[in-house]
């Protein structure tokens, strides 16, 4: 019996290990797919041309770009939370946030 304890342990661990790489291969695989078809998206034009407008801003010649920057419903009330905060600490709080945090820090 124990002649046959090292042997099978040995093959079930082996067997365990081969299961994980077979699991680690199938997800580098399907990585691999992703990755080609990120990579044949962004070789066609039309996805560069939207991601230009998108991401740079960019407009063909001939258009007028617009821009139009409004603060959301969320962020209007969060700014609006903050004044009212603000306002009900003493100046001497207000004075010492601003004095002890950093401006990216703060909300």
């Amino acid at each position: 019996m124990l002649t046959l304890a090292v042997p099978v342990r040995t093959y079930i661990a082996q067997r365990n290990e081969f299961h994980q790489l077979q699991q680690a291969n199938a997800d580098l695989q399907k990585q691999t797919q992703e990755y080609k078809s990120r990579l044949a998206q962004q070789s066609d034009p039309a996805y560069i041309e939207v991601q230009a407008r998108q991401r740079l801003q960019m407009v063909p010649e001939g258009e007028k770009p617009v821009v139009i920057i409004n603060p959301t419903r969320e962020q209007q009330e969060a700014q609006q939370e903050q004044e009212r905060q603000r306002k009900a600490t003493p100046w001497y709080e207000n004075l010492m946030n601003a004095v002890s945090t950093p401006p990216e820090t703060r909300g």
